[in-house]
């Protein structure tokens, strides 16, 4: 058989190539994982997820979580994907210990860690199976397989080949040299083999003994391009890079008996495996896989562009993963969540449900326990990257902008608005001159239509009365004064006990002062935000809505 034309790419031979691929100098119990994703374009939350999972297990058993990009296949592969995958795993703080970088180099002595320059590696651990008859070249046309298929879904039986159907599973030498001679195209398939148990074994670190029937299926190992099935590349690489623990998806359960197959083929140790459960979302009243395709949440650049702090969604992502990791998180709200340790055991067996809503909780929880500089520099930099002019208006008054994240930071109630980074334009604008110029007709509009009629007067003595230096009472009672100067109670307690006798109350006042002000009825504690806004715009902005209010109102 022509060894070289079935495998040209295969210039060493296997004992070359595990003597460069030493076993890693570990102590036990240290674990080994990896992630593997395709660069399709898409970084779904469900691989993040796994990752964060892998590398977890390995760095708290004091091992080493490397990445491996599997572009195997060609067809599927996007152009900047792998950049995507690098960057995606850096900003979530789930960087690999070993594998490709963001400068395209790459860390560790177990490389490539790219599939795709790994082709010799593969085909001679593939040439060494036809040598020893475990494999073998297949020329059967597409059109021959659709025949099969066909013939296989008639007589309603699982489509394959094997059996009666594997036509070149024990062709004679003759044979496949004429079809090499007649450049036929060719892919190298398993033998798999005639004698094996009723049952497959895992013993899965997540769910427990499953069982499956054996693969009776002749797969391919090598397509028609030379390069290697997922099947093939992942065994060999995971026994090279000395994987000790596979975790994946649960998508994967069904390939188990292959996968353990090809690794009894080669004579090697199989590793442990545990298979991770799918995030699922509701729909209506069932449930179902998140979606890259109709579910913008699928994608980990979804978070990032809203821009959810990278704690919190790993935070998220852990309660997911192990429910406990709640409890953990209440009783330790300021360690960071590597100190946490996963318990394979304990994950999820079903679907993870997952909720925008609890990870909205979860941040506004986080962001709320970060001080106001350091919000600042969050939300600066999610604006320079998503909002040029937002970013612009912060960086202009670095002091004024930590000011605004100040309010309501302090004492036991402390402000929790902010969920993600994305909401501080819209929720804050208002405090930003250029934007509140926008904002202030709408406002004005609204204020002239509010009943009890807005006290012009009244508006006018709190911006001459009003002082930075007045500490939280003093501001009350300067708010109360002006308005009983002008017939309003001090509070609704007072006016509903006399309605006849005041105008309105200090609550209507002080709704007015935040019209004027902010542009909106619902702000923080009105108190802190003059303290930011200052005297001089304060004046300025009440003078605004005082000459509308007298042009409109007469």
């Amino acid at each position: 058989m022509h060894l070289d034309i079935l495998t040209p790419a295969a210039t060493e031979t296997p004992e070359a190539i595990i003597a460069r691929y030493p076993a890693r100098a570990l102590p036990d119990p240290a674990c080994v994982t990896r992630v593997g994703p395709s660069p399709t374009g898409f970084m779904h939350i469900g691989g993040l997820y796994a990752a964060l999972v892998s590398q977890r297990v390995a760095h708290q058993s004091g091992g080493v979580f490397f990445l491996r990009i599997e572009d195997t296949d060609r067809k599927r592969e996007v152009e900047g994907a792998v950049e995507l995958i690098i960057s995606s795993l850096d900003t979530f703080g789930v960087s690999p210990d070993e594998g490709e970088t963001a400068t395209g180099a790459e860390r560790g002595a177990y490389g490539p860690y790219r599939q795709s320059h790994r082709m010799p590696i593969y085909q001679a651990f593939v040439r060494r199976l036809i040598e020893e008859g475990k494999a073998y070249p297949c020329f059967a046309t597409p059109a021959e397989l659709e025949r099969s298929r066909e013939e296989q879904t008639a007589l309603k039986i699982p489509p394959g080949y094997y059996g009666r159907w594997a036509v070149w599973r024990d062709r004679s030498a003759a044979d496949i040299d004429a079809a090499l001679a007649s450049g036929t195209p060719f892919v190298i398939r398993l033998r798999a083999p005639d004698d094996q148990p009723e049952r497959i074994v895992l013993a899965d670190v997540i769910r427990g003994d499953l069982t499956f029937p054996p693969n009776e299926q002749d797969v391919v190992l090598l397509k028609a391009d030379g390069y290697p099935t997922y099947h093939l590349a992942h065994v060999v690489d995971d026994h090279l890079m000395g994987t000790t623990d596979v975790i994946r998806g649960h998508e994967w359960l069904s390939s188990y008996p292959l996968h353990a197959q090809l690794f009894d083929a080669f004579g090697w140790a199989r590793p442990r495996f545990a298979h991770i459960s799918p995030i699922e979302k509701m729909v209506g009243s069932s449930r179902r896989k998140l979606s890259k395709r109709h579910d913008p949440e699928a994608s980990v650049e979804f978070y990032q562009s809203l821009g959810y702090p990278r704690e919190s969604v790993i935070d998220y992502l852990l309660t997911l993963a192990d429910g406990r990791f709640e409890d953990w998180r209440r009783d330790h709200p300021d360690d960071d969540a590597h100190s946490y340790t996963i318990d394979l055991a304990r994950m999820n067996k079903s679907g993870a449900l997952f909720d925008l809503v609890k990870l909205d909780s979860i941040s506004r929880e986080l962001i709320g326990r970060m001080s106001a500089a350091a919000i600042y520099d969050a939300a600066l930099a999610w604006a320079q990257a998503h909002d040029a002019d937002f970013a612009a208006l912060l960086a202009q008054d670095r002091d004024y902008a930590v000011a605004i994240f100040g309010i309501e930071r302090s004492g036991e109630r402390v402000r929790k608005d902010i969920a993600k980074w994305s909401d501080v334009p819209a929720d804050l604008e208002y405090f930003f001159d250029a934007r509140f110029v926008a904002l202030a007709p709408d406002a004005h509009a609204m204020l002239a239509a509010q009943e009890p009629r807005p006290s012009v007067a009244v508006l006018r003595q709190i911006a001459a009365d009003y002082d930075a230096e007045q500490d939280r009472d003093q501001w009350l009672e300067m708010m109360r004064h002006a308005g009983g100067l002008h017939g309003y109670a001090p509070n609704a307690k007072t006016f509903k006990a006399s309605p006849g006798v005041y105008a309105g109350h200090f609550g209507d006042v002080a709704g007015w002062v935040r019209l004027a002000l902010c542009a909106r009825r619902n702000t923080p504690d009105l108190f802190e935000v003059m303290q930011v806004l200052g005297p001089a715009r304060i004046r300025a902005r009440i003078g605004m809505a005082v000459d509308y209010l007298e042009a409109s109102l007469g």
